[in-house]
Protein backbone atom coordinates (compact mmCIF):
# COMPACT_ATOMS: atom_id res chain seq x y z
CA UNK A 1 0.00 0.00 0.00
CA UNK A 2 1.23 3.59 -1.03
CA UNK A 3 1.96 6.21 1.30
CA UNK A 4 0.56 8.77 -0.51
CA UNK A 5 -2.93 8.84 0.35
CA UNK A 6 -1.61 8.31 4.10
CA UNK A 7 -0.07 10.99 4.27
CA UNK A 8 -2.68 13.19 2.07
CA UNK A 9 -4.94 12.68 4.90
CA UNK A 10 -2.99 13.39 7.72
CA UNK A 11 -1.99 16.65 5.95
CA UNK A 12 -5.96 17.45 5.30
CA UNK A 13 -6.77 16.64 9.18
CA UNK A 14 -3.90 18.95 10.25
CA UNK A 15 -4.75 21.96 7.97
CA UNK A 16 -8.11 21.47 9.45
CA UNK A 17 -7.93 21.32 12.96
CA UNK A 18 -4.95 23.84 13.32
CA UNK A 19 -8.35 26.36 11.74
CA UNK A 20 -11.11 24.67 13.41
CA UNK A 21 -8.91 25.12 16.78
CA UNK A 22 -8.17 28.80 16.04
CA UNK A 23 -11.23 30.18 15.17
CA UNK A 24 -13.05 27.87 17.65
CA UNK A 25 -10.93 29.65 20.51
CA UNK A 26 -10.83 33.23 18.90
CA UNK A 27 -14.28 34.43 18.75
CA UNK A 28 -16.39 33.86 21.91
CA UNK A 29 -18.01 36.33 23.31
CA UNK A 30 -18.71 34.70 26.44
CA UNK A 31 -14.95 34.12 26.60
CA UNK A 32 -14.48 37.64 26.51
CA UNK A 33 -17.28 38.90 28.75
CA UNK A 34 -16.01 36.09 31.53
CA UNK A 35 -12.78 37.52 31.28
CA UNK A 36 -13.47 41.03 31.49
CA UNK A 37 -16.46 40.66 34.61
CA UNK A 38 -14.61 38.05 36.42
CA UNK A 39 -11.02 38.19 35.99
CA UNK A 40 -11.28 34.46 35.64
CA UNK A 41 -9.85 32.07 32.70
CA UNK A 42 -12.01 30.84 30.92
CA UNK A 43 -12.25 27.30 29.92
CA UNK A 44 -14.71 25.06 28.08
CA UNK A 45 -16.77 22.42 30.25
CA UNK A 46 -15.59 19.03 30.21
CA UNK A 47 -18.57 17.88 27.98
CA UNK A 48 -18.02 20.70 25.43
CA UNK A 49 -15.87 18.90 22.05
CA UNK A 50 -12.50 19.86 21.91
CA UNK A 51 -10.28 19.97 18.93
CA UNK A 52 -6.80 19.97 20.42
CA UNK A 53 -6.10 19.63 24.33
CA UNK A 54 -5.75 23.10 26.25
CA UNK A 55 -2.44 22.17 27.16
CA UNK A 56 -1.28 21.52 23.44
CA UNK A 57 -2.69 24.65 22.46
CA UNK A 58 -1.24 26.77 25.36
CA UNK A 59 2.60 25.49 23.89
CA UNK A 60 1.73 26.35 20.67
CA UNK A 61 0.97 29.74 21.18
CA UNK A 62 3.76 30.26 23.56
CA UNK A 63 6.09 29.11 20.79
CA UNK A 64 4.39 31.02 18.38
CA UNK A 65 3.89 34.32 20.36
CA UNK A 66 0.23 34.68 19.62
CA UNK A 67 -1.16 34.61 23.30
CA UNK A 68 -4.30 37.32 23.42
CA UNK A 69 -1.60 40.08 25.42
CA UNK A 70 1.11 39.44 23.37
CA UNK A 71 3.36 42.11 21.25
CA UNK A 72 2.91 39.97 18.14
CA UNK A 73 -1.32 40.05 18.72
CA UNK A 74 -1.06 43.88 19.42
CA UNK A 75 1.02 44.85 16.04
CA UNK A 76 -1.77 42.62 14.29
CA UNK A 77 -4.05 44.03 15.76
CA UNK A 78 -3.19 47.50 15.01
CA UNK A 79 -2.92 46.44 11.03
CA UNK A 80 -5.85 45.15 11.09
CA UNK A 81 -7.63 48.19 12.38
CA UNK A 82 -5.38 50.35 10.06
CA UNK A 83 -6.54 48.63 6.82
CA UNK A 84 -9.95 49.08 8.12
CA UNK A 85 -10.66 45.64 9.55
CA UNK A 86 -12.90 45.82 12.29
CA UNK A 87 -14.75 42.53 13.08
CA UNK A 88 -14.10 40.49 15.88
CA UNK A 89 -13.28 37.26 14.57
CA UNK A 90 -10.29 38.85 11.96
CA UNK A 91 -7.41 37.77 14.03
CA UNK A 92 -8.48 34.27 14.57
CA UNK A 93 -9.54 33.77 10.71
CA UNK A 94 -5.75 35.54 10.69
CA UNK A 95 -3.95 33.27 12.84
CA UNK A 96 -6.11 30.29 11.14
CA UNK A 97 -5.47 31.35 7.65
CA UNK A 98 -1.35 32.04 8.88
CA UNK A 99 -0.93 28.47 10.12
CA UNK A 100 -3.25 26.99 8.25
CA UNK A 101 -2.26 27.83 4.29
CA UNK A 102 1.16 26.30 4.68
CA UNK A 103 -0.62 23.25 4.73
CA UNK A 104 -3.52 23.59 2.51
CA UNK A 105 -1.56 24.77 -0.58
CA UNK A 106 0.87 21.70 -0.56
CA UNK A 107 -1.89 19.55 -0.31
CA UNK A 108 -3.72 21.12 -3.50
CA UNK A 109 -1.14 21.91 -5.45
CA UNK A 110 1.09 18.86 -4.82
CA UNK A 111 -0.97 16.05 -6.37
CA UNK A 112 -1.56 17.98 -9.80
CA UNK A 113 2.22 18.18 -10.08
CA UNK A 114 3.13 14.63 -9.32
CA UNK A 115 2.16 13.45 -12.66
CA UNK A 116 3.87 15.65 -14.83
CA UNK A 117 7.39 14.40 -14.80
CA UNK A 118 8.74 16.65 -12.37
CA UNK A 119 11.84 15.16 -10.31
CA UNK A 120 11.78 14.42 -6.94
CA UNK A 121 14.31 17.83 -5.92
CA UNK A 122 12.01 19.72 -7.50
CA UNK A 123 9.01 19.08 -5.71
CA UNK A 124 10.56 19.12 -2.59
CA UNK A 125 11.61 22.53 -3.13
CA UNK A 126 8.47 23.30 -4.95
CA UNK A 127 6.62 21.90 -2.02
CA UNK A 128 8.86 24.09 0.53
CA UNK A 129 8.38 27.43 -1.74
CA UNK A 130 4.32 26.79 -1.24
CA UNK A 131 4.94 26.16 2.81
CA UNK A 132 6.73 29.46 3.20
CA UNK A 133 4.83 31.21 0.99
CA UNK A 134 1.35 30.43 2.80
CA UNK A 135 3.40 31.13 5.81
CA UNK A 136 3.42 35.11 4.26
CA UNK A 137 0.65 35.14 2.16
CA UNK A 138 -1.40 36.93 5.07
CA UNK A 139 1.41 38.91 6.59
CA UNK A 140 1.85 40.38 2.87
CA UNK A 141 -2.24 40.64 2.25
CA UNK A 142 -2.55 42.81 5.27
CA UNK A 143 0.28 44.77 4.30
CA UNK A 144 -0.82 45.47 1.14
CA UNK A 145 -4.44 46.62 2.22
CA UNK A 146 -2.88 48.97 4.98
CA UNK A 147 -0.97 50.65 2.55
CA UNK A 148 -3.70 50.79 -0.14
CA UNK A 149 -6.28 52.82 2.52
CA UNK A 150 -3.35 54.47 3.82
CA UNK A 151 -2.87 55.99 0.27
CA UNK A 152 -6.40 56.57 -0.22
CA UNK A 153 -6.51 58.73 3.03
CA UNK A 154 -3.62 60.61 2.28
CA UNK A 155 -5.04 61.60 -1.17
CA UNK A 156 -8.52 62.51 0.21
CA UNK A 157 -6.56 64.22 3.12
CA UNK A 158 -6.06 67.81 1.37
CA UNK A 159 -9.14 68.12 -0.01
CA UNK A 160 -11.50 66.93 3.24
CA UNK A 161 -8.97 69.96 5.03
CA UNK A 162 -10.44 72.66 2.70
CA UNK A 163 -13.92 71.89 3.71
CA UNK A 164 -12.84 71.32 6.82
CA UNK A 165 -11.77 74.90 7.10
CA UNK A 166 -14.99 76.10 4.83
CA UNK A 167 -17.13 74.57 7.68
CA UNK A 168 -15.17 76.31 10.76
CA UNK A 169 -15.15 79.30 8.87
CA UNK A 170 -18.51 79.42 8.40
CA UNK A 171 -19.50 79.31 11.88
CA UNK A 172 -19.54 75.30 12.82
CA UNK A 173 -18.51 73.91 15.65
CA UNK A 174 -15.42 71.01 14.92
CA UNK A 175 -17.12 68.30 15.59
CA UNK A 176 -20.32 69.32 13.19
CA UNK A 177 -18.06 70.35 11.00
CA UNK A 178 -15.94 66.46 10.64
CA UNK A 179 -19.84 65.89 10.44
CA UNK A 180 -20.34 67.28 7.15
CA UNK A 181 -17.07 66.50 6.02
CA UNK A 182 -18.16 62.84 6.72
CA UNK A 183 -21.34 62.88 4.71
CA UNK A 184 -19.61 64.61 1.89
CA UNK A 185 -16.88 62.20 1.62
CA UNK A 186 -18.56 58.85 2.00
CA UNK A 187 -18.37 58.35 -2.17
CA UNK A 188 -15.18 59.77 -2.99
CA UNK A 189 -13.22 58.28 0.11
CA UNK A 190 -14.95 55.95 2.25
CA UNK A 191 -12.30 55.07 4.00
CA UNK A 192 -11.80 59.02 5.41
CA UNK A 193 -15.11 59.44 5.71
CA UNK A 194 -15.64 56.57 7.96
CA UNK A 195 -12.76 57.76 10.22
CA UNK A 196 -13.97 60.81 10.53
CA UNK A 197 -17.72 59.66 11.49
CA UNK A 198 -16.15 57.69 14.18
CA UNK A 199 -14.43 60.61 16.01
CA UNK A 200 -17.59 62.03 16.08
CA UNK A 201 -19.30 58.92 17.34
CA UNK A 202 -16.50 58.89 20.08
CA UNK A 203 -16.86 62.30 21.18
CA UNK A 204 -20.41 62.32 21.62
CA UNK A 205 -20.29 58.99 23.63
CA UNK A 206 -18.04 60.70 25.83
CA UNK A 207 -14.94 60.17 25.03
CA UNK A 208 -12.36 63.52 25.65
CA UNK A 209 -11.84 64.94 21.49
CA UNK A 210 -8.56 65.19 22.46
CA UNK A 211 -8.59 61.21 23.47
CA UNK A 212 -10.43 60.68 20.01
CA UNK A 213 -8.28 62.81 17.77
CA UNK A 214 -5.19 60.30 19.01
CA UNK A 215 -7.07 57.51 18.70
CA UNK A 216 -7.90 58.58 14.80
CA UNK A 217 -3.57 59.04 14.41
CA UNK A 218 -3.19 55.72 15.96
CA UNK A 219 -6.68 53.81 13.81
CA UNK A 220 -5.13 55.38 9.94
CA UNK A 221 -1.16 55.50 10.74
CA UNK A 222 -0.73 58.29 8.33
CA UNK A 223 1.65 60.75 9.17
CA UNK A 224 -0.67 63.84 7.98
CA UNK A 225 -3.83 62.86 9.69
CA UNK A 226 -1.25 62.20 12.52
CA UNK A 227 0.10 66.08 12.04
CA UNK A 228 -3.17 67.29 11.75
CA UNK A 229 -5.07 65.45 14.98
CA UNK A 230 -1.46 67.20 16.59
CA UNK A 231 -2.59 70.77 15.66
CA UNK A 232 -5.84 70.17 16.23
CA UNK A 233 -5.33 68.69 19.81
CA UNK A 234 -3.20 71.57 20.60
CA UNK A 235 -5.52 74.06 19.46
CA UNK A 236 -7.84 72.69 21.53
CA UNK A 237 -5.77 72.99 24.79
CA UNK A 238 -4.41 76.35 24.69
CA UNK A 239 -7.77 77.82 23.29
CA UNK A 240 -6.33 79.34 19.53
CA UNK A 241 -8.20 79.57 16.82
CA UNK A 242 -9.03 76.42 14.92
CA UNK A 243 -9.65 77.90 11.91
CA UNK A 244 -6.20 79.65 11.60
CA UNK A 245 -4.42 76.21 12.78
CA UNK A 246 -6.89 74.36 9.91
CA UNK A 247 -5.46 76.63 7.11
CA UNK A 248 -1.50 76.09 8.46
CA UNK A 249 -2.24 72.39 7.83
CA UNK A 250 -3.77 72.71 4.35
CA UNK A 251 -0.74 74.43 3.16
CA UNK A 252 1.54 72.72 4.85
CA UNK A 253 -0.37 69.28 3.34
CA UNK A 254 -0.24 71.12 -0.18
CA UNK A 255 3.18 71.70 0.18
CA UNK A 256 4.22 68.48 1.34
CA UNK A 257 2.35 67.03 -1.75
CA UNK A 258 3.97 69.06 -3.88
CA UNK A 259 7.57 68.17 -2.45
CA UNK A 260 6.27 64.40 -2.66
CA UNK A 261 5.19 64.91 -6.50
CA UNK A 262 8.45 66.94 -7.13
CA UNK A 263 10.61 63.91 -5.59
CA UNK A 264 8.61 61.37 -7.66
CA UNK A 265 9.33 63.12 -10.71
CA UNK A 266 13.28 63.55 -9.93
CA UNK A 267 12.96 59.51 -9.44
CA UNK A 268 11.79 59.25 -12.83
CA UNK A 269 14.71 59.25 -14.74
CA UNK A 270 16.71 56.50 -12.88
CA UNK A 271 13.39 54.47 -12.77
CA UNK A 272 13.50 54.68 -16.89
CA UNK A 273 17.01 53.46 -17.36
CA UNK A 274 16.93 49.86 -16.64
CA UNK A 275 13.51 49.33 -19.28
CA UNK A 276 15.48 51.81 -21.85
CA UNK A 277 18.72 49.30 -21.76
CA UNK A 278 16.53 45.93 -21.86
CA UNK A 279 13.51 46.45 -23.99
CA UNK A 280 13.78 50.44 -25.95
CA UNK A 281 17.39 50.32 -26.57
CA UNK A 282 18.17 46.90 -28.12
CA UNK A 283 14.98 47.69 -30.39
CA UNK A 284 16.61 50.61 -31.25
CA UNK A 285 20.19 49.21 -32.79
CA UNK A 286 18.05 46.82 -34.53
CA UNK A 287 16.26 49.46 -36.38
CA UNK A 288 19.95 51.59 -36.90
CA UNK A 289 22.36 48.72 -37.36
CA UNK A 290 19.87 45.87 -39.01
CA UNK A 291 20.21 47.47 -42.70
CA UNK A 292 23.97 47.87 -42.17
CA UNK A 293 24.64 44.47 -40.96
CA UNK A 294 22.18 42.77 -43.96
CA UNK A 295 24.30 44.89 -46.38
CA UNK A 296 27.53 44.05 -44.89
CA UNK A 297 26.64 40.58 -44.43
CA UNK A 298 25.71 40.22 -48.36
CA UNK A 299 28.61 41.73 -49.42
CA UNK A 300 30.50 39.35 -47.36
CA UNK A 301 28.68 36.20 -48.95
CA UNK A 302 28.60 37.65 -52.63
CA UNK A 303 32.68 37.31 -52.29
Amino acid sequence: MSLAPVLFGLLIAAAIGSLASFLHLGGSRVRKRLEVDTKVEWRPPDDSPAVLPPELVKKFEDKLGIKKDSSKVKEIKKKMVQAGIYNERAMAIFLGLKLGLPLALPILIMPLLMDRGISKLMLVGLAYLLFVGGYFLPTLVLGHLVDSRQKKIRQALPDALDLLVVCVEAGQGLNAALKRVSDDFKVSSPALAYEFNLVNLEINAGLEREQALRNLADRTGVEDLASLCSILIQSDRFGTSVATALKVQSETLRTTRRQRLEELAAKTPVKLIFPLILFIFPAIMVVILGPAVIRIMDTLFKR
